[in-house]
């Protein structure tokens, strides 16, 4: 590729026209669409890093009595949801070392460190004594892993967000937001899956004794194939343009005006405040099998298959959600979702902790359908919010800090409530106040959708 005239390092022209071999068209000019290869390999990692929470988070009443043994297991379920947490803590630190590392080392490089951190992380928690045979030693290893695995999950799905929707042309970055956002639901699903038939096909004694590990190990297999595909991408167009201009002018990079790093700022602080709500939702939909078990009087196996059909239901919803916001912008569609969530929460955990698999079901279904609203077209409004040059640091540490803070301790809090209090539906407050506020902060965003990317 070649540019024919000097391009500007802040706006640089978009390459046009550009085909790869795939069939599809890898600039914001026209053409059919993102390469296929760089599709899967945007989605496979981010199916990966969320299979991995997923099966942690479905997992966890098995993994409390291995890990964090107590003769109260809504205790041990506490415990392990708390090291959950903890997973999320080193989030903001690998978003900003290796987002850092996407702006100037490249998108592709960074992909395939994340790649391979997550999937040794997966592999090695399948292989962990447990504390019977090792003691204390066991829970501070799983610990251990799981920070491991949040530092590379600080920049593995907004990395492959901002890959994928740097590739895709204007009037198409929603519809490959959805296609993104779809794959962590659509790794959910596959853990949700997985835990779920590991759970009705085996004993408890069976579960308890090897079968806890097969999910995790095969994490790894996932890991395999998606950095093999990895490894053959091309850099992504706007930042091929961006690292061509740096080269012409012979600098690294070039820093900020006064009124692009304030914007910049404005940005990372509207998008942190977006993420409270977005991410408490989100990784309460995740953990609600957990959950249910603990506060619902529903089963492990019932709450894992109704958890299983409404991850299902959401997946082309969330596509088709960021196809919607091309169309009517997404600051409309997303806030339109929040409202309704501030309205529905309540009812929906009614419904969900009575006991019965079809208000489990009915519930979970409402919540995952306002969730695709809100998710689908949530990628591209956060990568359009940012400059090229320093995209991959700002989206990743703005939206793993809200992430950590927010989302990683969503499922301790909503067990401490309910079990605290007594009351099934005492989550649902803190949820609609985090919708309120996210609503706050995304009506004072911008909608870029209809501009180049910066």
């Amino acid at each position: 590729m070649e540019l024919t005239k000097p391009v500007h390092p802040e706006r640089p022209e978009r390459p046009t026209g550009r085909t790869d071999g795939d069939g599809g068209d890898g600039g914001d000019g026209g053409g059919r669409g993102v390469p296929g290869k760089v599709t899967t390999a945007a989605v496979l990692g981010t199916v990966l890093e969320w299979y991995d929470f997923a099966i942690y988070a479905s997992m966890a009443a098995v993994i409390g009595r291995l890990f964090f043994p107590s003769d109260d297991p809504t205790v041990s379920l506490l415990v392990t949801f708390a090291s959950y947490a903890v997973g999320f803590v080193c989030r903001p630190l690998g978003a900003i070392v290796l987002g850092r590392l996407g702006d100037r080392a490249g998108r592709r490089s960074m992909l395939a460190v994340t790649m391979v951190i997550v999937g040794a992380a997966s592999v090695l928690i399948g292989l962990l004594p447990t504390h019977a045979s090792a003691g204390m030693l066991a829970p501070v290893l799983l610990v251990a892993l799981r920070m491991v695995q949040g530092l590379a999950a600080g920049a593995e799905w907004t990395g492959g967000a901002t890959f994928l929707i740097e590739y895709a042309r204007t009037g198409r970055r929603g519809l490959y937001s959805g296609v993104v956002q779809a794959s962590t639901v659509a790794g959910f699903l596959l853990g949700t899956g997985v835990a779920m038939v590991v759970v009705r096909l085996m004993s408890e004694a069976t579960v308890d004794s090897w079968g806890w590990r097969v999910p995790f190990l095969l994490g790894g297999v996932v890991a395999g194939v998606g950095l093999f595909v990895r490894l053959k991408l091309d850099e992504s167009p706007a930042y091929r343009a961006l690292r061509e201009a740096r080269d012409e002018e012979d600098r690294p990079e070039t820093p900020d005006d006064p009124e692009a790093a304030g914007a910049t700022r404005r940005s990372w602080v509207l998008v942190l405040g977006i993420v409270f709500g977005v991410t408490l939702y989100g990784y309460t939909a995740t953990s609600f099998p957990a959950f249910l078990d603990a506060v619902g009087a529903l089963s492990l196996a019932d709450a894992l298959t109704a958890n299983a059909v409404a991850l299902l239901i959401e997946v082309p919803l969330i596509v088709a959600a960021g196809a919607l916001s091309d169309r009517i912008g997404r600051k409309r569609l997303m806030g339109g979702a929040l409202a309704l969530y501030a309205l529905a929460t309540y009812p929906v955990f009614l419904l969900a902790t009575g006991g019965t698999f079809a208000g489990a079901l009915v519930g979970q279904i409402v919540f995952v359908v306002l969730f695709a609203a809100v998710s689908g077209p949530m990628a591209a409004l956060f990568v359009e919010l940012f400059p090229t040059r320093v995209r991959s640091t700002a989206f990743s540490s703005s939206y793993n800090i809200g992430a950590a803070v927010f989302g990683g301790t969503a499922p301790f809090v909503n067990t401490y409530l309910a079990t605290t209090t007594g009351v099934g539906v005492a989550p649902a407050f803190y949820l609609v106040f985090g919708a309120l506020v996210s609503l706050a902060f995304l009506s004072r965003v911008r909608d870029r959708h209809k501009e180049e990317l910066r």
